[in-house]
Order: C-alpha cells, then structure tokens, then sequence
C-alpha cells in the first residue's frame, strides 16, 4: 500500500531505508560528527516534517518539530522530490537549479555531503509513495 508523501508512516519508512543505505552514510564528508537537527518540507503547502541526524544516522523523522532550532531545513515542489527520487535529477543540481530551495542553513553543508545528499533522496525511490499530497 502506497504511503502518502511525508506522513508520519512515510516519515518512519523513509528513515528505515535511508538508515539501510550504505550509499547514504558513506556519502558524507565526516559521518562520525555529522550531528544535525533538519527539516524537509513543500513549497506548494503546508507540509514539513523534521528529522535529526547523530552519527549520519537518521533517529527521528517526523511531522511534528522536534527541536527549537534546526542546522539545515529545505523546501521543494513534489514534482522535484519524486524526480530526485525516480533518479531522474541528481539532489545537488536540483538545489543549484533553485527547485530544491535552502531556506535554512549553510549551503555549504549540503555541497560537502553532496553524495549523501543525493543518495538521501534518491532511497525515497524505494518506498511505495503517494505523491498526492
């Protein structure tokens, strides 16, 4: 059964696959210290769900904010999302291009883990979505 793009059910089978990802964790620059509070949401609504990193392992990902701060947080059209997902736009050009746009944070982290990064939305490819949101 399909889960719809961002719930908290989505949120949880989302964190389990990229926590299984090799490609993932290997893909950050210092995985051992990369400790953030982030957030991921849409352009088009009023979707946002919040995760944190310890480790470059993902420990809670949900639809409720989780901290008072976040190091890093982005917003996107799904269309963009499910393009980065289905392999079909690399994360990195995506944010160049301004269709995956940082609105809160260092650019600098996401270019320094580019290779997590893309492998972080590419795994969303893995989970069976509803991109009706």
């Amino acid at each position: 059964m399909a889960l719809t793009f961002l719930s908290d059910e989505w949120c949880a089978a989302a964190m389990e696959a990229i926590n299984a990802n090799d490609a993932v964790h290997q893909g950050f620059k210092a995985p051992e210290t990369f400790d953030h509070p982030m957030y991921l949401g849409l352009l088009e609504k009023d979707v946002t769900t919040y995760f944190t990193f310890k480790g470059a392992k993902l420990t809670e990902w949900s639809t409720s904010p989780l901290h008072d701060a976040v190091d890093f947080g982005l917003r996107a059209k799904v269309e963009h999302y499910r393009e980065a997902a289905e392999g079909k736009a690399e994360a990195g050009t995506l944010l160049m291009g301004g269709q995956l746009k940082l609105v809160e944070g260092d650019v600098q982290l996401a270019i320094q883990n580019a290779a997590a990064f893309n492998a972080f939305l590419r795994t969303f490819g893995e989970i069976d979505t509803d991109w009706d949101v």
